[in-house]
């Protein structure tokens, strides 16, 4: 595995993000849609909480884990944390962690502001659709009665 961390940091992301919509009961209707954002804190922000729950995480003492899995693999009573772990192996893993974070929540930043640039839009495109459809199943109608004449593209010379 060449990025580790990248993935935990998305993983961790993509939790925080989707936290909200798991926590519904059951049945719960989504709430009505609503002008302004339904996110109130940024990308950036949510960044910043990955970033220190990912340091949070990288200090939990998983010693007693280790011995579970293989009990000889450090001297009992000695702490063991992800991050010494991973200093072990990269000196660098903290840092890199966090630019991993960081450049996450920037690019998430950037599509949050893309998807609201084109929300109208798609609003738009979206009643659109709901009048042509509307008024064709209201023309179905009419023409299944016997009350309209069929549409001029039916009509064969």
């Amino acid at each position: 595995m060449r990025h580790p961390f990248r993935v935990a940091s998305a993983s961790l992301l993509a939790l925080l993000i989707a936290a909200p919509a798991c926590a519904q009961p059951p049945g719960a209707s989504p709430p009505a849609p609503s002008a302004g954002p339904a996110i109130r804190d940024s990308p950036g922000q949510i960044g910043r909480r990955i970033d220190r729950l990912a340091e949070a995480i990288m200090d939990v003492d998983i010693g007693p884990v280790v011995d579970a899995i293989d009990p000889g693999a450090r001297a009992r009573g000695t702490p063991t944390s992800l991050g010494s772990l991973a200093d072990r192996r990269d000196p660098h893993a903290r840092a890199r962690m966090r630019g991993d974070i960081e450049a996450t929540s920037a690019g998430l930043d950037v599509a949050v502001r893309q998807a609201a640039d084109a929300a109208p839009i798609l609003l738009q495109a979206l009643a659109q659709a709901r009048r042509q459809i509307k008024a064709a199943a209201h023309d179905a109608r009419l023409r299944a009665e016997g009350d309209a004449p069929p549409p001029a593209e039916a009509v064969q010379p």
